[in-house]
């Protein structure tokens, strides 16, 4: 089955930016950044699904696409039908209940707007739905099955300059003989132990210090 797009619900009262009459849908069709009438795609528009049943837009009988909702107000010239309304409708008006939930079937992107949502579909269609609110920013191509839905990138994992900086000044890490790794605070110990431990045991010999001590001669100040 083709992957399906959530591209949110038709206005509730009172949620509406747009003059209007009551809830319904505007359906408004582009192609080449032109206003066409959205009947003449209708082949196109049977991917428009409304409700939780999923019913087309428009659907196929043996005498050709017919709209599964009712026509409120066609494509082309009319009489506003409410102050701040257009006299040249660019879509088709269908009455369609507030909360009505919409979905696109198939290849397209969908973007949410204020008032609106946008499809791009692979053929070059823009589909505008007025009236609506809702839906998140998603898209499908031909060949998947679920929409993808942009994500933010990953972060990056904290840096690890210090444990390498020790390393490679060290020079120590797995022996020849070790099979673990050893840790950067057990590295630092041994690099003391090997280097300065070591060091000051052998050039500051007790016994040695005791014999140098008292092979000195006191220093006759009254000379």
């Amino acid at each position: 089955m083709a992957g399906i797009i959530q591209t949110g619900y038709i206005a509730k009262p009172g949620e509406d930016i747009f003059p209007t009459t009551g809830p319904h849908l505007d359906v408004r069709v582009k192609k080449g950044g032109q206003y066409i009438d959205p009947a003449t795609w209708r082949t196109g528009l049977q991917n428009l699904l409304v409700g939780e049943q999923k019913t087309p837009l428009y659907s196929q009988t043996k005498d050709g696409f017919k709209p599964s909702f009712t026509v409120t107000s066609p494509f082309g010239q009319r009489k506003s039908p409410t102050a701040g309304a257009s006299t040249f409708h660019r879509g088709i008006d269908f009455g369609i209940a507030g909360g009505t939930p919409l979905y696109w079937k198939g290849a397209g992107a969908f973007k949410p707007g204020n008032g609106l949502g946008t499809i791009q579909t692979p053929e070059g269609y823009e589909i505008e739905l007025l009236h609506t609110k809702g839906g998140k920013e998603a898209s499908l191509m031909a060949d998947q099955q679920t929409p993808q839905v942009p994500v933010a990138p990953p972060q990056q994992p904290a840096s690890t300059d210090a444990p390498q900086s020790i390393n490679i000044f060290l020079n120590v890490g797995k022996g020849e003989n070790e099979e673990e790794r050893i840790s950067p605070q057990d590295q630092l110990k041994k690099f003391i132990a090997e280097n300065f431990l070591a060091k000051r045991e052998s050039e500051f010999d007790p016994m040695q210090m005791a014999q140098a001590i008292t092979n000195v001669k006191p220093k006759n100040y009254f000379a």
